[in-house]
């Protein structure tokens, strides 16, 4: 359809020009998602026709949802970023570490207070404020941009958990240096169109008092992978990147909306699904201590490795099965009635999906 076609349709509906004007300069914006603007375009025209000037608040109301949508919030085509190296201090007997990845628009840190005593009972509490150059990200949520004391009615914060009970993740090797619990914070900042190399950060201690300030560097998950493979399922593409040695894997999902409206918006891991095979032919199952699992309602990456113990090389990784999420439009019959956006999940068993770097 071209813009006259856009134009004469809307004239049926009657919307305000300003309506015309800011869905048309939508549909020709850069995107940041691979859906087609013309047919985003072509729902809102038919949102206008079926709503019409008699319902004007409704159709404002949508409007606003298809032009954010139209925008590509929350998902992209850019590659996905990692934190080179995480970076590591010490706060008394306390083992603390920030690291993190983004994906699109998105850039999830991750804190993690790590304590040799087992901390019932404490809370902690902490804000991130991450900059681009000198500029403040914009914070994603209130849930994932800083964790607040007491605020006189009930106690906020985040609790420790005891590491005893984790049996994948960093808490494996912390575990066994004699740690005993740990707090883990997430924290979501939405990037600039031009995704930045490096950010600084300043961390508070909200009940305690005092910073600490830093850089991190970011690195395409691309770049530093030596073999790329991808899977496409009826939800979407996922594509899983390991190290020149073998020893590392990254899955992600590409967030990007197919023909049947279907948004893949995650990739999931099991750890003990991933293995990793020797020149000898040996199986070694990912251990758990390397597992990580980024995720947000925005990002989602998994990481997996080999156990530190295996010497040979690695001459394949397979993963054998992965759960996926998406989301997709259903019929809602309930009071008022329409199409309604939902989430779903399934899972793929016996993949056998080997990744082979010979």
């Amino acid at each position: 359809m071209t813009e006259e076609n856009y134009r004469a349709l809307f004239d049926r509906a009657s919307p305000s020009r300003d309506l015309v004007e800011d869905t048309l300069a939508a549909a020709e914006r850069p995107q940041r998602r691979g859906i087609p603007a013309k047919r985003l375009a072509a729902a809102l025209v038919c949102l206008a026709l079926v709503l019409g000037v008699g319902n004007y608040q409704a159709l404002a109301a949508g409007v606003q949802k298809i032009i954010r949508f139209f925008a590509g919030t929350g998902a992209s085509e850019t590659p996905v970023m990692v934190v080179e190296e995480a970076d590591r201090w010490t706060e008394g007997d306390w083992l603390c570490q920030l690291d993190g990845v983004s994906q699109g628009e998105w850039l999830l840190l991750e804190l993690y207070l790590v304590s040799p005593e087992l901390e019932e009972h404490q809370l902690a509490t902490r804000k991130l404020q991450v900059y681009a150059g000198d500029t403040p990200l914009e914070q994603g949520c209130l849930v994932y941009s800083e964790w607040l004391p007491y605020n006189g009615f009930a106690p906020q914060g985040q609790a420790w958990v005891s590491l005893s009970g984790l049996d994948c993740g960093p808490e494996v090797a912390w575990r066994e240096d004699g740690y005993q619990s740990r707090v883990h914070m997430a924290f979501l900042y939405r990037l600039p169109e031009e995704t930045p190399r490096e950010v600084t950060y300043e961390l508070l201690d909200l009940e305690a008092g005092g910073s600490r300030t830093g850089l991190l560097e970011l690195t395409s998950a691309e770049t530093l992978a030596a073999h790329t493979d991808s899977r496409t399922f009826e939800e979407g593409t996922v594509t899983a990147l390991v190290s020149q040695d073998g020893r590392q894997l990254s899955v992600y999902a590409h967030q990007e909306e197919n023909d049947d409206g279907l948004l893949l918006t995650g990739a999931a891991l099991f750890h003990h699904q991933v293995t990793f095979i020797g020149a000898s032919g040996e199986r070694y199952p990912d251990a758990g201590e390397g597992f990580r699992s980024f995720t947000s309602g925005h990002v989602n990456v998994q990481l997996a490795s080999a156990p530190d113990w295996v010497e040979e090389p690695i001459v394949a990784v397979e993963i054998g099965a992965i759960r996926l999420v998406y989301e997709h439009d259903i019929w809602w019959d309930g009071p008022g009635g329409g199409i309604v956006r939902t989430q779903d999940d399934v899972v793929y068993g016996d993949l056998n999906w080997v990744i082979d770097l010979t």
